[in-house]
């Protein structure tokens, strides 16, 4: 019985070391850009192959061809490619950016490449259990890369990164070609700005300028800027529509920003804007794919309080732009019949958007009575910084809650998600606005009055 227990725990002991090698079994990746017909060329190593790789998305099926195991073909059929489970080697395949991009983008940068990380590799069928590899980019000495994964290394012709973790159904890009590669520091933080210019390349200082301005503001919420390092992508066009016609967060591969900028707008025009404010203020919160109106009503709440805190906007300015938004979201609210926030989704945008940041104000308010004014909601959310903003991981409202009640010693944000969150398609606000001393006359106008309730709660959200 003895030599019994003895084998059983030495089979266990076994077991824990091929788990354990298992844990770090990926080599690198490699990845070969060519310039002159705008392919890569990926090879992934393992020293223990999964039992496939697959796509995340449907469109690197169509941009994948010649794939191979150890110099042998292999066929991938409704998204997936069988390799041998197990075994030591390569895969092997090339993909083109023939449909990536928007149609502006390659008249303006015939020279640059802007892919999805989804567009680009394959993924392992069990990457969760898998140690995360380096990937290295090797491209001609014309070319730059941006990426969100961690810089190791660049040289002329190659770029090495530490891939990060990558939360589920988010999206990230990498950028090739002619760019000016910046380092913007706020703090401790550092911010890897990569400007596309097109034909304006004098612009780069103004973007530089505006870059750390508008991240900046968001720093002033939580005494800080979220994160320790992070992707921003600007891409100057020629365009007629706003200074920032688009921006967008994202967080595969780690957290990175993107901008469209037209280029012939004016410094002025280019900081009134308020897109920029609203994409870093996402990076306030962990990704909530499944709760939009919590990322982007927090989101819509801070690009304005941001902005406040930094001299960007005055206190009257700010607060009848967020009275404006709530006014916006209530009326599409009761338009459309809207069902309640926390079910809102594209189809009620104005709701999601701005009903969520009703949301907001009312857990810096309550927050606020609830602890004497010991606690704001911007001291809250600095509690994410170190454990849930690069977990890796998609986070529900609930869940988000539950953690900032913990950083915070109340309930606050699990009361009003249960009473307003999952009951009213939108929150009241009015009577709140009133209790802080902002009102608005029959013209329009928004006053301030240092005579309400909770003038001093609003003064200490303005001033943070």
């Amino acid at each position: 019985m003895r030599l019994f227990k003895q084998w059983v725990v030495g089979l266990w002991l076994m077991i824990g070391i091929v788990s354990i090698s298992h844990a770090t079994d990926d080599k690198d990746i490699s990845v070969r850009y060519d310039e002159s017909n705008q392919t890569f060329h990926i090879t992934h190593c393992f020293m223990f192959a999964p039992d496939y790789v697959e796509s995340n998305e449907n469109q690197i099926i169509e941009l994948t061809s010649n794939m191979q195991w150890q110099s042998k073909a292999i066929s991938f059929k409704r998204g997936y490619a069988e390799l041998p489970e197990g075994e030591s080697g390569c895969v092997s395949y090339a993909v083109g950016t023939q449909i990536n991009g928007s149609r502006r983008l390659k008249q303006q940068h015939p020279d640059n490449v802007l892919v999805k990380i989804d567009h680009l590799l394959w993924q392992t069928s069990d990457h969760h259990e898998r140690s995360l590899p380096k990937i290295m980019i090797h491209h001609s000495d014309r070319t730059q890369v941006s990426a969100p994964w961690e810089v190791i290394s660049r040289s002329e012709k190659e770029t090495v990164y530490q891939m990060k973790p990558t939360p589920r159904y988010s999206d990230g890009y990498v950028a090739l070609g002619p760019m000016e590669l910046q380092t913007v520091r706020l703090g401790d933080a550092e911010l890897r700005l990569a400007i596309m210019y097109g034909s304006y390349q004098q612009k780069g200082e103004l973007i530089a300028e505006w870059v750390k301005a508008m991240a900046g503001s968001v720093a002033q919420v939580t005494d800080g800027f979220p994160l320790k390092d992070i992707q921003v992508l600007v891409i100057l066009i020629d365009g007629q529509r706003g200074a920032v016609p688009w921006g967008q967060v994202n967080r595969a591969g780690g957290a990175g920003v993107l901008f469209v900028v037209n280029a012939n707008k004016s410094k002025e025009q280019l900081f009134s804007d308020w897109t920029a404010a609203h994409e870093f203020s996402h990076l306030l919160t962990p990704y909530t794919p499944n709760d939009r109106w919590l990322s982007e009503g927090f989101a819509s709440y801070h690009q304005n309080i941001s902005r406040l805190r930094s001299g960007l906007l005055d206190e009257g300015t700010a607060w009848s732009k967020l009275l404006a938004g709530f006014e916006r979201g209530r009326k599409s609210a009761s338009q459309k019949n809207a069902p309640m926030l926390k079910k809102s989704n594209r189809r009620n945008i104005m709701q999601m958007y701005w009903g969520g940041a009703v949301i907001a104000l009312q857990s810096d308010v309550a927050l606020q009575q609830a602890t004497a004014g010991r606690m704001s909601l911007s001291q809250a959310l600095a509690g994410l910084h170190e454990c849930c903003l690069e977990s890796g991981r998609g986070w529900s409202a609930e869940q988000l809650f539950i953690e900032l009640d913990r950083i915070s010693e109340t309930k606050v944000f699990t009361t009003i998600y249960h009473q307003e969150v999952l009951k009213n398609t939108y929150p009241e606000y009015q009577s709140l606005l009133e209790s802080l001393g902002i009102k608005k006359n029959h013209y329009g106008e928004v006053s301030l009055s240092d005579e309400a309730p909770m003038a001093k709660i609003r003064k200490r959200i303005s001033k943070g």
